[in-house]
């Protein structure tokens, strides 16, 4: 294989793709990235066998092949070269690669190509297409919800339920549970959940100036998504999400509405005098029209603050995670919020008058105030 192409393309491909290089690989060429010709164009793929990512670019073909080398050594390579025009060929004497651009000339040593996994390929059984700006907004606002834990795989994936002409993204932790609505144009049906670092990826790629679709298709346990600039196959999350809809509670007897800016900044502040580690704990005190957060530790101080609400109903004391609260009020495109509640442990419910169509639920923390 001998090409060149524009050293900026190449690295923005190479970071399109360096998220499914294997970071401690089963087997040392799942490290690799695999490049292949075709055409006038070249294919940069990373797999590794849970998600794989690739992208093409445009490039001059003088011999068509295909190599692997470390993807780690030519990222970062690729990153600091001087030229505008990087020429790549595989030197088969010696089992290595040229890499050469302006007065740079480097040689890595090419991995074997034919242990290279094959990328996924499959006859979707179900398709959609949905506008890249409306899956960029249900994926911001759904997946911070979502556990890290990946001794629950079910809920380090995203929930994607799509019937009756609307799309609906759910993230949980259990702890907390973000909903996105909104309509789509399509008579399909699907329910599936999707690792929400593939879905991280793929909003990282949707970054078009024009509006665009991004496809989705699935087959048994695989999803595979077309943007723009990149195409990602990843395996599905299998089993069975719960019914988020029986976390919300029917009715609250207790409502108040206030500036979303200015309670993020009391819990914010009031939070630094929390030394629950990364459970930063702060009480909130809800009467008539005001507000009260307090948080303390007998090695920091106090922290208090008040802020000036509208309330429908009673008074209730609830203690919250602060970080679960700040999440979402990063989120809510909205000057006011309304923080719905009943009782001092019952879930509260955040939403915001603009955006019906987003719900958020938290779980307060059991504290003596």
């Amino acid at each position: 294989m001998k090409i060149s192409c524009n050293t900026q393309s190449l690295n923005k491909a190479l970071q399109t793709v360096q998220k499914a290089i294997a970071t401690k690989p089963s087997t040392p060429i799942l490290a690799g990235i695999h490049m292949q010709t075709l055409e006038n164009k070249v294919v940069i793929q990373a797999n590794d066998l849970n998600m794989a990512i690739a992208s093409t670019i445009d490039a001059d073909i003088i011999e068509a092949g295909e190599i692997v080398v470390s993807g780690r050594m030519l990222i970062e390579l690729a990153r600091k070269l001087p030229g505008e025009v990087v020429s790549i060929s595989k030197n088969k004497d010696n089992n290595s690669i040229s890499i050469e651009s302006g007065n740079s000339k480097n040689s890595l040593l090419a991995m074997n190509e034919d242990d290279y996994p094959q990328f996924p390929t499959f006859e979707e059984e179900k398709s959609i297409d949905i506008p890249d700006d409306k899956l960029k907004e249900l994926i911001k606002k759904t997946i911070f919800a979502c556990s890290n834990d990946e001794a629950r795989p079910l809920f380090t994936g995203i929930l994607v339920d799509i019937k009756e002409g609307n799309v609906t993204f759910v993230g949980t932790n259990t702890h907390r549970l973000a909903i996105k609505t909104l309509p789509l144009d399509t008579e399909e049906n699907m329910s599936i959940i999707i690792p929400s670092k593939v879905l991280a990826e793929i909003a990282r790629n949707l970054n078009s100036e024009a509006p665009s679709l991004v496809n989705i298709a699935t087959v048994n346990n695989q999803v595979r998504v077309t943007t723009e600039n990149a195409l990602i196959v990843s395996r599905l999350i299998e089993g069975k999400f719960p019914d988020y809809k029986r976390v919300i509670p029917p009715k609250f007897s207790i409502k108040t509405n206030v500036n979303a800016s200015e309670l993020a900044g009391a819990v914010e502040r009031v939070s630094l005098f929390s030394t629950e580690g990364e459970y930063s704990i702060v009480k909130v005190y809800v009467v008539a029209d005001k507000l009260t957060i307090n948080s303390s530790s007998p090695e920091l101080g106090t922290g208090h603050e008040e802020i000036f609400c509208t309330t429908e109903g009673g008074e209730v004391n609830v203690a919250f995670n602060s970080r679960y609260v700040l999440d979402i009020l990063k989120n809510i495109d909205a000057e006011n919020v309304t923080l719905s509640m009943n009782t001092s442990l019952s879930p509260v419910c955040i939403t915001a008058g603009e955006e019906q169509d987003y719900t958020y639920i938290v779980t307060p923390v059991r504290v003596v105030f």
